[in-house]
């Protein structure tokens, strides 16, 4: 089957949820390339920088789940997760409104809040779900917790939203994931678009940790079935590799 690039997931899952004329597959660009054989271990030298040992340290976790099928995030690729992010909240409305900028901040990647920054997308033939790791050396702390509070609020107060463009109404709803299997997380949100069925489906799974002044990222999207724990579990190994990559 063919599988989209995700190679801006943090930047366009605003994007996604509230693109309610179209569907997730089909977006992204290129194709996720496969890996030639197993991926190579983690380099442990720092050179490349720690940014990329720690990723490449993700990537063969998620190997070794069968999501074998890779595209690295190039130069130009980080500079665009770098940019402020567009409002693509513009023209809809939430309800309720005092959670309309939490719902905005949603759009958020590690690659905004410092140096070192690296990211791959990966995939898996017959897994209708695709994941990446990014990873980024913070200098703007302020920004990091301000993501936290924004991920708190969504869980909180905002964990049940409607969006409403052009008179469609979508429902987004957020919840934890499994705290037993995210335990090394500093974060974690999984949060889901429309009902089950519906065309305008879409979920996604974002953990967070950090380590020795990093800050990585791991993250499902896909359509369906990313509430089962088995995603989580997977998210929440993925996550660990890269972070103990960092130590």
């Amino acid at each position: 089957m063919a599988i989209a690039r995700w190679l801006a997931l943090a930047v366009i899952i605003i994007a996604i949820i509230i693109a309610v004329t179209s569907c997730s597959r089909g977006r992204g660009g290129a194709r996720v390339r496969p890996a030639r054989g197993p991926p190579a271990p983690p380099r442990r030298s720092r050179h490349p920088p720690a940014g990329g040992d720690a990723v490449a340290a993700g990537i063969e976790r998620a190997a070794s789940y069968n999501f074998t099928l890779t595209a690295v995030a190039t130069a130009a690729d980080l500079k665009a997760l770098r940019a402020a992010p567009q409002d693509t909240l513009e023209g809809a409305t939430v309800a309720p409104q005092s959670c309309r900028t939490a719902v905005r901040e949603l759009n958020w990647s590690p690659a905004s809040l410092g140096e070192d920054s690296a990211r791959t997308d990966f995939a898996a033939d017959g897994v209708d779900a695709t994941g990446s790791v990014e990873v980024a050396r913070v200098t703007d702390g302020t920004a990091l917790k301000a993501h936290y509070a924004t991920v708190k609020q969504m869980l909180g107060d905002c964990s049940d939203v409607t969006l409403s463009i052009s008179g469609t109404e979508v429902p987004l709803r957020s919840t934890a994931p499994p705290a037993q299997v995210t335990a090394t997380a500093t974060s974690a949100l999984l949060w889901s678009r429309a009902g089950k069925g519906s065309d305008l489906r879409q979920q996604a799974l974002v953990l967070i940790g950090e380590r020795d002044g990093y800050v990585a990222m791991v993250s499902f999207i896909g359509t369906s079935g990313l509430e089962n724990a088995k995603f989580s579990s997977m998210a929440g190994g993925i996550l660990d590799a890269t972070l103990d990559e960092l130590a």
